[in-house]
């Protein structure tokens, strides 16, 4: 099937073989942006060959890991790229999302017996989204594995990306691999993050130190569509006071934008917090023990009080994805099979726009390029993907 006809040209301007340095930098957005599409291309079509960067060789492909995660190891001559997949239409792929009880970011897991220490911050108060650190601790030989394989070829600089699910994981790794004892990888390495669509990770002390430790330093970065509801998940609310005499003054006098339906989901969860806190943690409980009878059992340490997340990750927000509008043929239908389309002013019929529209990847790439590389955008043979609407 032919996607893109001019992927070779949207490439060929990209120097992914400059020197690596801090800062956002397009070409990378780019090309991993393009290489989060890559699982997508290969369920859907059979090969992600119209979508990867020419200048990039696949170095590795992991088998099926932990709660059905893989990823991708791409490399050129300096430059390696860890992808990995989001999230998946199996059963423990969102067993994975929904263990959203929080753990201390540095301690001990069990996994049939064995003991697995971790480290993910350093500050004290730290915590961390249970599934996507037992992703990461189960995941972590076979990444280090990789990059000592990129390391025996004289790669050094590593960008790790992904999108959804995977750009959590994106972010996890990064946190992990910075955080391992002096001399279980080369002090050369030197990491950047790329994480797109990620929802968070971690809580308010967790963020803060990623942010100042990366993100602040040009080394990381989550690029989200702000009309995407995946970068909001699990929990956010504002742990200040709700209405001040400074935020009525910043909304009333346009300082400030109001945002009725943030305000009222703050006021929800605070009103609810200790029972939802409750909820979260017993639920985890149960998934844990459904985890455990696929990886024999499973202690994880004591969750903690705390299901506020926060984001990580310098933000860059893309605009709104614009639906088509696909104009259908009403002739023949059932007054019933109208619900799912909606009528303009000329009492023409279209189709609604699709569920998760606003997160699918193939559209990140699509804003990405019209955001970052004009050139590459306006010579794209496809804007969207039809299963995507």
């Amino acid at each position: 099937m032919r996607v893109l006809l001019t992927i070779l040209f949207l490439y060929s301007s990209l120097n992914v073989s400059a020197q690596f340095k801090s800062g956002f930098n397009a070409n990378e957005a780019t090309f991993t942006i393009a290489m989060n599409n890559s699982f997508n291309f290969i369920k859907q079509y059979g090969t992600n060959e119209t979508i990867i960067p020419e200048q990039f060789n696949l170095h590795y492909t992991s088998n099926v890991l932990s709660m059905d995660n893989k990823f991708e190891v791409y490399e050129n001559n300096n430059i390696g790229i860890i992808n990995y997949r989001g999230s998946t239409d199996k059963m423990i792929s969102w067993v994975e999302n929904c263990y959203s009880a929080m753990i201390p970011a540095k301690g001990t897991i069990i996994i049939d017996e064995k003991e697995h220490d971790y480290a993910f911050a350093t500050s004290e108060n730290t915590a961390i989204h249970a599934g996507y650190g037992l992703t990461i601790v189960i995941l972590s030989e076979a990444i280090k594995e990789q990059i000592k394989a990129l390391n025996n070829k004289g790669i050094y600089h590593i960008i790790i990306t992904g999108h959804s699910q995977g750009g959590a994981l994106a972010t996890m790794t990064r946190a992990y691999l910075e955080n391992l004892p002096k001399g279980e990888l080369s002090i050369r390495n030197r990491y950047k993050t790329y994480a797109y669509a990620q929802p968070m990770s971690g809580n308010k002390e967790f963020s803060e130190e990623y942010n100042t430790r990366f993100s602040d330093k040009g080394t990381s970065y989550s690029i989200i569509n702000a009309e995407d509801p995946v970068p909001y998940m699990p929990f956010n609310y504002e742990e200040d006071k709700l209405i001040t005499k400074e935020k009525i003054s910043g909304w009333l006098f346009g300082k400030k934008e109001f945002k009725a339906k943030k305000l009222g989901q703050d006021a929800f969860i605070r009103l609810f917090e200790r029972g939802l806190t409750g909820y979260v943690k017993g639920s985890n409980r149960l998934i844990n023990k459904i985890i455990g009878l696929k990886f024999g059992k499973i202690v994880m340490p004591e969750f903690v009080a705390d299901i506020n997340y926060y984001p990580t990750g310098e933000l860059k927000e893309l605009p709104k994805f614009t639906y088509p509008k696909i104009e259908v043929d009403t002739r023949d239908l059932m007054e019933d099979q109208l619900k799912g389309l909606e009528q303009d002013a000329n009492g023409k019929w279209y189709k609604k726009e699709a569920k998760f529209f606003q997160h699918k990847p193939y559209n990140y790439y699509v804003a990405v390029l019209k955001k970052w590389n004009t050139p590459a955008y306006y010579s794209l043979d496809e804007m969207y993907l039809v299963s995507d609407l």
